[in-house]
Protein backbone atom coordinates (compact mmCIF):
# COMPACT_ATOMS: atom_id res chain seq x y z
CA UNK A 1 0.00 0.00 0.00
CA UNK A 2 1.07 3.75 -0.32
CA UNK A 3 -0.24 7.25 -0.44
CA UNK A 4 1.08 9.12 -3.70
CA UNK A 5 0.82 13.45 -3.35
CA UNK A 6 0.91 15.70 -6.56
CA UNK A 7 2.08 19.21 -6.66
CA UNK A 8 3.18 20.73 -10.00
CA UNK A 9 5.22 17.59 -10.77
CA UNK A 10 6.68 16.43 -7.69
CA UNK A 11 5.79 12.85 -6.10
CA UNK A 12 5.91 12.01 -2.99
CA UNK A 13 5.01 8.08 -2.25
CA UNK A 14 4.89 6.28 1.24
CA UNK A 15 5.51 2.89 1.27
CA UNK A 16 5.18 0.05 3.73
CA UNK A 17 9.04 -1.15 4.74
CA UNK A 18 8.09 -4.64 3.17
CA UNK A 19 7.25 -3.08 -0.33
CA UNK A 20 11.04 -2.51 -1.75
CA UNK A 21 9.44 -4.06 -5.11
CA UNK A 22 6.76 -1.22 -5.57
CA UNK A 23 9.40 1.09 -4.63
CA UNK A 24 11.51 0.07 -7.63
CA UNK A 25 8.21 -0.44 -10.18
CA UNK A 26 7.04 3.03 -8.78
CA UNK A 27 10.68 4.36 -10.14
CA UNK A 28 10.57 2.77 -13.25
CA UNK A 29 7.09 3.76 -14.43
CA UNK A 30 8.13 7.82 -13.14
CA UNK A 31 10.98 7.13 -15.37
CA UNK A 32 9.05 5.78 -18.19
CA UNK A 33 6.93 8.78 -18.43
CA UNK A 34 9.86 11.16 -17.87
CA UNK A 35 11.13 9.51 -21.47
CA UNK A 36 7.48 10.02 -23.25
CA UNK A 37 7.57 13.76 -24.80
CA UNK A 38 4.12 13.11 -25.86
CA UNK A 39 2.63 13.11 -22.33
CA UNK A 40 5.24 15.53 -21.13
CA UNK A 41 6.83 17.79 -23.42
CA UNK A 42 9.31 19.86 -21.57
CA UNK A 43 8.19 19.21 -17.78
CA UNK A 44 9.72 16.30 -15.71
CA UNK A 45 8.33 14.30 -12.62
CA UNK A 46 10.78 14.28 -9.59
CA UNK A 47 9.53 11.66 -6.75
CA UNK A 48 10.36 11.47 -2.98
CA UNK A 49 9.68 7.86 -1.53
CA UNK A 50 9.74 7.49 2.44
CA UNK A 51 9.53 4.33 3.80
CA UNK A 52 7.45 3.30 6.88
CA UNK A 53 6.79 0.83 9.43
CA UNK A 54 3.28 -0.95 8.38
CA UNK A 55 2.76 -2.02 11.80
CA UNK A 56 2.44 1.74 12.47
CA UNK A 57 -0.19 3.81 10.83
CA UNK A 58 0.90 6.93 12.84
CA UNK A 59 4.02 7.14 10.86
CA UNK A 60 2.52 7.05 8.29
CA UNK A 61 -0.02 10.06 8.87
CA UNK A 62 3.49 11.97 10.24
CA UNK A 63 5.26 11.11 6.69
CA UNK A 64 2.23 12.04 4.36
CA UNK A 65 2.07 15.20 6.71
CA UNK A 66 6.04 16.01 6.19
CA UNK A 67 5.62 15.46 2.01
CA UNK A 68 2.37 17.35 2.26
CA UNK A 69 4.52 20.20 3.72
CA UNK A 70 7.15 20.02 1.53
CA UNK A 71 5.37 20.43 -1.47
CA UNK A 72 2.87 23.33 -0.17
CA UNK A 73 6.04 25.17 -0.32
CA UNK A 74 7.45 24.05 -3.66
Amino acid sequence: HFLLFLSSLSIGAIFDESARKDDEVFRLAVADLNLNNEILETEKITISVEFVDGNNPFQAVQEGRVITRQYRWQ
